[in-house]
């Protein structure tokens, strides 16, 4: 596969709709949970821990613990919210015809499941996925999480992608493909559904 990974068009040819769905679900997905953080919410204010500067595990401690508060999701069920959305928009039919509203609803799951282990991870690290803007959080993000997560999802071989300049270039295309310029209105940005 890497060799029709120089032309794009070669590989668009070569991708089922349903994978192309599932591509175009986990960006939707990653962009709807960054825009419905809690750090985005009017008013939002973290609960800070007491914390003893003498000690460097506190400190971390709380570094964490005000992380996790900004980046946890607004009213704590990202997976049914965006797929809600997604299930009762009324360009579901169009742009997921091969995805069932159960589907759905497990793929964000088993994402949003991958993506919460990882940015443990990479908390742990002092780092954090969220680094980005909503767009770019959504394509690098996606592009993670179907790479480590893809076997489960029926897209083994994005899974055997071992590089993501290759990956990446595929999931602009699909998007491309998929939505044009449809993606506004997809999902509200502020959060309030």
């Amino acid at each position: 596969m890497a060799r029709e990974l120089d032309e794009p068009l070669s590989i668009m040819e070569r991708i089922s709709p349903r994978d192309k769905e599932v591509i175009l679900l986990a960006t939707i997905f990653f962009w709807g949970k960054y825009m419905r953080r809690r750090i985005n919410s009017e008013g939002f204010e973290p609960v800070v821990p007491e914390v003893d500067f003498n000690d460097p595990i506190s400190i971390l401690r709380v570094g964490f613990d005000l992380r996790r508060q900004a980046n946890s999701d607004i009213e704590d069920n990202v997976v049914s919210a965006v797929s809600d959305i997604i299930s009762k928009h009324p360009m579901r039919g169009e742009i997921f015809p091969h995805l069932d509203n159960a589907q759905i609803r497990s793929i964000c799951g088993e994402l949003d499941e991958i993506f919460e282990n990882q940015e443990s991870c990479a908390q742990c690290e002092s780092w954090s996925h969220y680094e980005e803007g909503p767009e770019e959080f959504a394509i690098n993000v996606a592009d993670d999480m179907l790479w480590l997560q893809g076997r489960h999802l029926g897209l083994a071989w994005f899974s055997s992608i071992n590089d993501w300049k290759y990956r990446r270039p595929i999931i602009k295309a699909v998007l491309r493909e998929k939505l044009f310029s449809r993606i506004s209105g997809l999902l509200p940005s502020g959060g309030d559904e």
